[in-house]
């Protein structure tokens, strides 16, 4: 059970600058899964996150990787 102020996610860190954020984002919508919230890093190397819920975080992955789109678990960056 999460606690008051906590937001629990499934997050997915993908590619921005070659397009794979607007594919993935797209993907997502369209396959109805859970998008919480997400992130575009401003500095190097850029990168966008997108927070799914826990539920449809494995199904989202699947999606991703079917449709050849390149997705990392994130890592934190400095």
């Amino acid at each position: 059970m999460a606690k008051v102020g906590t937001i629990v996610t499934t997050p997915i860190r993908v590619e921005y600058m070659n397009g794979d954020y607007n594919k993935a984002y797209d993907l997502l919508a369209k396959e109805k899964i859970g998008m919480v919230y997400k992130t575009v890093a401003s500095v190097e190397p850029y990168h966008a996150t997108i927070h799914v819920n826990p539920a449809d975080g494995e199904k989202a992955k699947q999606l991703l990787s079917k449709a050849g789109i390149k997705w990392y678990p994130p890592v934190p960056f400095y």
